[in-house]
């Protein structure tokens, strides 16, 4: 999607049209590039490009082998709540509401430019609550970067080994958004 067919998208009535018809899809900019969380300073490296200046979010995924080791899971967690918004610390979060949300998974994200190397972005995220599932997946949401149209390079850094991941296969994508 370019920065006309963006710009429509977000017009009140022919955006609504657009949305209908699929016109307005938005695909990631990179798609489940494997990172293994069971290894402490384990590193994804992915190149993209960004077609249109705004905030894209990237997205931790787990594939469980069944339905039944999703329901079983401790690591990705099971809920969404209150606490999931901003940034909070793990510890300041209510003991009682702690466990639903599974483990704090600290990630380090670098983004540079790509005619240049230069840092565009570098920071720890913790993250800590599953957003959505399906049959045998859950997704979480690292963080937000606000990106200008160019050529970029993001490092993803898993800085703590996780357990209790065996046959999980885990996953990074840099998408635009969850809906209009």
């Amino acid at each position: 999607m370019g920065p006309t067919t963006y710009a429509l998208c977000q017009k009140p009535v022919i955006g609504v049209a657009m949305w209908i018809t699929s016109l307005c899809a938005f695909p990631p900019l990179f798609s489940e590039a494997p990172l293994a969380l069971s290894v402490g300073g384990a590193t994804i490296s992915q190149a993209f490009k960004v077609r249109v200046d705004k905030r894209y979010g990237f997205d931790l995924g787990f594939d469980f082998p069944s339905v039944a080791a999703r329901l079983q899971d401790k690591v990705a967690g099971s809920t969404y709540n209150e606490y999931c918004r901003g940034d909070i610390s793990y510890q300041d979060i209510p003991v009682a509401y702690r466990e639903p949300l599974g483990h704090p998974i600290p990630l380090k994200v670098v983004v540079r430019r790509k005619s240049d190397n230069a840092v565009v972005f570098d920071r720890v995220f913790m993250t800590l609550c599953v957003f959505a599932h399906g049959e045998n997946k859950k997704w979480r949401s690292i963080g937000g970067v606000d990106l200008v149209r160019g050529d970029y390079v993001a490092e993803i850094t898993n800085l703590e080994s996780q357990s209790g991941l065996d046959g999980v296969k885990t996953y990074i994508s840099l998408v635009a958004g969850h809906g209009k």
